[in-house]
């Protein structure tokens, strides 16, 4: 299959799949509870949804399991459902664990498959910036876990003090949408860190969250996707 769709499109199919009310409340919401991306492989795809709230969980994942096929308008072509594969995180302390089994290694590689984007002063950069990274997974941390927050703004400066890119391997990238092309970059990158042990926790957990709600802008249109090289 060529690469016809991308997660924009994708996300219009999705809203076409739910109830009005549910598209409407998600259209409202000034942070999305859905991060959603598709990544080619050979023939077909995978697109995986990442969704950070209950109810909504539930009416996706019935819908999906119900949707044995569904044309993309955008993109004029029919998509069939193969399968159907359900994960869940329990609760925080899933979250916890995985970022304990990162804190063996100092460096940690992560992988943005997905065209990521970052904004400063109004402008896409076509680089990454570890503050605004940072910033962006503590504020997208608290968004999602309202009853487990990080509010200590003292941890949040030694983190952005003590953590740096160490090395990159990244290209530029356009994302096209609604008419725009979003410029980012893509590829791979080291994060090293001056941290103490505590520190580094929080700032593995925040790594082990990346891989699900993304980096940057406009995760729910299908834009930084973020994986740990483990």
């Amino acid at each position: 299959m060529k690469e016809k769709l991308n997660g924009y499109q994708m996300y219009g199919c999705l809203m076409s799949m739910l109830k009005e009310e549910t598209a409407e409340w998600l259209h409202e919401n000034s942070r999305s509870p859905i991060s959603q991306h598709i990544i080619y492989d050979k023939n077909s795809f995978q697109w995986e949804i990442n969704l950070f709230d209950e109810i909504l969980s539930y009416e996706i994942g019935e819908v999906l399991s119900d949707t044995k096929e569904f044309h993309a308008q955008k993109a004029g072509i029919d998509l069939y459902i193969d399968s159907v594969k359900h994960e869940e995180l329990k609760d925080f302390s899933d979250i916890r664990k995985q970022s304990i089994q990162l804190m063996k290694s100092g460096n940690t590689e992560i992988y943005f498959r997905t065209t990521t984007a970052l904004k400063k002063d109004g402008e896409f950069l076509l680089f990454p910036d570890m503050e605004l990274i940072l910033k962006n997974w503590w504020n997208t941390w608290n968004s999602i876990f309202p009853n487990n927050p990080f509010d200590d703004e003292d941890a949040l400066r030694l983190i952005l003090k003590n953590t740096y890119i160490q090395s990159y391997r990244l290209s530029s990238s356009i994302h096209r949408m609604k008419g725009n092309n979003i410029k980012g970059f893509y590829g791979n990158m080291t994060i090293g860190n001056r941290l103490s042990e505590p520190m580094r926790e929080l700032l593995n957990a925040l790594l082990v969250m990346s891989e699900y709600s993304g980096t940057g802008v406009k995760t729910a249109l299908g834009m930084g996707k973020t994986t740990i090289i483990k």
